[in-house]
């Protein structure tokens, strides 16, 4: 009887003592897991996206500008009129349209060919970075350079329309001009962080993107009442080299990707032409009314065809 109770005590010691070592064996494995870093974002980035080499770790800052729609002028006009080979309108003194008499070759392929054909045929066609073709509608879409380029915005393009030969016919242009005064220079993010807040704060990016490159330009912040633009400093971010995203330089938000820029901005184009009254109009190279009016019409009915054709890609 006494031994049967010891046995039983022995027992139950035993059994507390396994159940204390298996404790002491789990606090001591969790204690050691929470000795193993949890993995940074930095490293979530690395390891989700390629190309971050080629971000600088730079610090940059730039003002906010006040721009406002650009005058064509009785000078600009004499500029326009010193341009060969073209028939032009300006409307509303602030939208340039222009038709070439004979169709000009461009070479997509030789930039530098390119941008010597754009600065010697277009009117401050030196102020205007390439962008993008349109392969659907066969459109050359650039952007104006305030010091840097300034994105989709309908008041600060370029568009030069091709024929099926690839040669330019006629093109459309309009303009920002800085006000003089400025504000102060302000700091940006860096570009990694405009990166990392376009992974984690859009959900636009997957694993296995790169990122091709980034450059700093300008964005339409507000348009005021007067006319005026304000214009922030954006940071332009190239992925998989055929998407583009733009992030807030300064608060470090992101802007739409403005898929629809090129249908809503020919749109746009062609009301200038419609809703135009007869004396905002002024013709350079033309002889009489009956050309003007065909000139305007050749014009428009190119736009619209640009248009339909944007239409019915997006349809299919």
């Amino acid at each position: 009887m006494q031994w049967a109770q010891i046995k039983t005590l022995f027992i139950i010691c035993f059994l507390i003592l396994n159940i204390f070592l298996v404790r002491q064996l789990i606090d001591r494995q969790e204690e050691n897991l929470s000795f193993i870093p949890e993995a940074t974002r930095e490293d979530e980035l690395a390891l989700n996206l390629s190309g971050l080499d080629n971000l600088s770790d730079q610090t940059y800052s730039a003002p906010l500008i006040y721009a406002k729609n650009y005058q064509y002028n009785e000078e600009t006009l004499e500029e326009v009129d010193a341009l060969d080979n073209q028939r032009a309108a300006v409307i509303n003194s602030t939208h340039l349209f222009s038709r070439f008499d004979h169709p000009i070759d461009v070479s997509m392929d030789d930039p530098q060919r390119l941008r010597e054909i754009i600065d010697n045929n277009i009117l401050y066609g030196e102020s205007y970075m390439f962008w993008e073709r349109d392969e659907q509608a066969n459109v050359l879409i650039f952007f104006q350079r305030i010091e840097e380029p300034v994105f989709y915005n309908q008041h600060a393009v370029l568009l030069i329309q091709l024929n099926r030969d690839g040669e330019m016919v006629q093109y459309v242009q309009t303009r920002l001009q800085q006000e003089e005064d400025s504000e102060e220079e302000q700091d940006l993010i860096l570009q990694y962080d405009a990166v990392s807040r376009l992974y984690y704060n859009s959900n636009e990016l997957n694993t296995g993107d790169t990122i091709d490159s980034i450059r700093l330009g300008y964005h339409n912040l507000i348009s005021l009442p007067n006319g005026e633009q304000v214009l922030n400093p954006a940071w332009n971010i190239q992925v998989n080299e055929d998407r583009n995203y733009f992030i807030n330089a300064i608060e470090g938000h992101g802007y739409p990707r403005n898929r629809d820029f090129l249908q809503t901005t020919v749109a746009s184009f062609t009301d200038v032409i419609d809703n135009a009254s007869e004396n905002n109009f002024q013709f350079i190279h033309t002889e009489d009314a009956e050309e003007e009016a065909r000139l305007l019409n050749t014009i428009k009915q190119s736009l619209i065809s640009v248009y339909h054709t944007i239409i019915e890609v997006e349809s299919e």
